[in-house]
């Protein structure tokens, strides 16, 4: 892309001084056409010089509108020094005449430079038109996505406290439903086909259970418990519970601690649930024998986690939805995992940025301010 963009910019440039020289051209071309026309005319004719006098204005009006003040003034100074000799040639038995051209020498700067003004002033009310222009189409832009958030904002509400009841309704015969199923599975005996079917019976429910923890957990959210502690812990905590998780993938986890992880205000069980979200989609996205590498570091007061998959990427058309609540592109899932973990972050004063790993796969970034120094909590 870099020459493309280049070779366009020389291009425009070169239309652009290609127009000016144009331009002069043009200008000095009428200088000389009307300096020709006095020069090839006798002096009887004063009126034919009166009126090739006038021509001069053309090319100056013309050189202050095209180049402003200077361009005007440029090319009066042109006008006079060409209409000079004529002057002299012609008025020197003519005092009168002589003294009325030389004062018209003096219109033509005047002349230059008021209507170069005038150009160099509409030209300037014409910028700040267009950026005002550009400024009201992005404030409205900005406006109809802010309308546009706030409706969505709203239909997504409804739909949580719709969906917190469902499964707050939900939990109670589940709960019941597993602990029948625990005493079935005890009565009956290992490989028949009533253990079978109450074994994946049992498998279902423990899902579905699941699911309603991760719907009250959108909905309902909990408010973070903030306290001092190292980050590292957090994401060692994390690596051991997907560490089963990763040998069914075949995939190797790998772990870059570039700077050591500074101590973080934050409650270490979300912030777990965070890393933990992002990992296991890194996992799920890589193919078998790749690698996932958790890098940690610091940078201007922000601790940061970046979780590095090896996967196929984000789709251009995915990429804004990413955080939708209920959006995913796996054959199960809930689509609630990044948007409880954005969630969890905007509440610790954070964010969670998804981006594309230059040799291939997607990198989430997790984001943590990291306070001032103090004691960290030991648990």
């Amino acid at each position: 892309m870099g020459p493309m963009h280049a070779g366009s910019h020389r291009t425009g440039g070169q239309d652009e001084l290609g127009v000016v020289l144009v331009r002069w051209v043009a200008l000095m071309f009428a200088l000389g056409a009307v300096s020709v026309l006095h020069y090839a005319t006798s002096a009887e004719h004063a009126w034919l010089h009166n009126i090739y006098q006038r021509l001069y204005y053309a090319p100056i009006v013309l050189g202050a509108y095209w180049f402003g003040v200077r361009g005007g003034l440029l090319t009066a100074v042109a006008a006079a020094m060409a209409y000079l000799p004529h002057i002299s040639h012609t008025g020197g038995h003519n005092a009168p005449y002589a003294a009325s051209q030389y004062a018209e020498l003096v219109i033509f700067p005047s002349a230059g430079l008021l209507i170069g003004l005038l150009a160099d002033t509409q030209r300037k009310l014409t910028r700040q038109y267009q950026r005002a222009a550009v400024s009201l189409e992005t404030a409205n832009r900005e406006l109809m996505e802010s309308h546009e958030q706030l409706k969505r904002a709203d239909r997504l509400s409804a739909l949580g406290e719709i969906a917190a009841g469902l499964a707050h309704e939900i939990r109670n015969p589940l709960a019941g439903i597993k602990g029948a199923l625990e005493i079935v599975q005890a009565r009956v005996n290992v490989g028949t086909p009533e253990a079978e079917f109450s074994g994946i019976a049992a498998t279902e429910v423990g899902r579905l259970d699941s699911l309603v923890a991760e719907f009250l957990a959108y909905a309902r959210p909990r408010e973070p418990e903030f306290r001092k502690a190292r980050l590292d812990d957090v994401i060692d905590q994390v690596l051991a519970l997907l560490k089963p998780e990763a040998e069914r993938a075949c995939i190797r986890i790998q772990r870059d601690s570039g700077v050591p992880p500074p101590v973080v205000r934050m409650d270490p069980e979300q912030i777990q649930q965070v890393i933990f979200n992002v990992a296991l989609n890194g996992i799920q996205a890589g193919p078998p024998g790749s690698e996932l590498w958790i890098r940690t570091g610091c940078e201007q007061g922000w601790a940061t986690v970046e979780v590095v998959d090896r996967g196929p990427g984000v789709a251009a058309e995915h990429r804004l939805r990413l955080f939708d609540p209920f959006f995913t592109t796996k054959t199960h899932g809930t689509g609630l995992g990044l948007a409880v973990s954005q969630r969890i972050m905007a509440a610790h004063g954070g964010r969670i940025d998804v981006v594309d790993a230059p040799v291939g796969g997607t990198i989430v970034r997790i984001v943590l301010p990291v306070p001032a120094a103090g004691p960290v909590d030991p648990h």
